[in-house]
């Protein structure tokens, strides 16, 4: 594939209030995969491995990176033969400033606004990709 997105997790896909995805994500998701490479950079543990593949994220996503702490490094990585990459995420501070320094597009989420689906959706409408 020649387009590719890559997610956060928390509060970006999950609702950790209501412990699940966020309505419309799956769908989303789903129908994402038939054009982009999707790709998941989260923190976390063993939990968040068990977390993501009971919410049946793993057959949706080309990678699944659970990391420490997320750097640039671990965005970088991923970024290999891509004609377009967007990054996607909450946290100005985390995912949004990787993708500042990279020089790359991104998607910010803000669950207390808008539905993330529904954010994102649009959002890749603007980007006219």
């Amino acid at each position: 594939m020649e387009k590719q997105l890559i997610f956060d997790f928390y509060n970006t896909l999950y609702d950790p209030v209501r412990d699940q995805l966020y309505d419309g994500i799956i769908e989303l998701l789903t129908n994402l995969s038939e054009e982009w490479d999707l790709v998941l950079i989260t923190t976390g543990s063993l939990d968040r491995q068990i977390q993501i593949t009971r919410l049946i994220l793993p057959d949706l996503f080309s990678e699944i990176i659970i990391v420490d702490q997320k750097t640039q490094a671990a965005f970088q990585s991923q970024l290999n033969g891509y004609g377009i990459t967007l990054i996607i995420g909450d946290r100005l501070e985390e995912e949004i400033a990787i993708a500042q320094k990279l020089g790359m597009p991104f998607i910010l989420v803000n669950s207390t606004k808008e539905s993330p689906a529904q954010t994102i959706k649009s959002q890749l409408e603007k980007y006219n990709v």
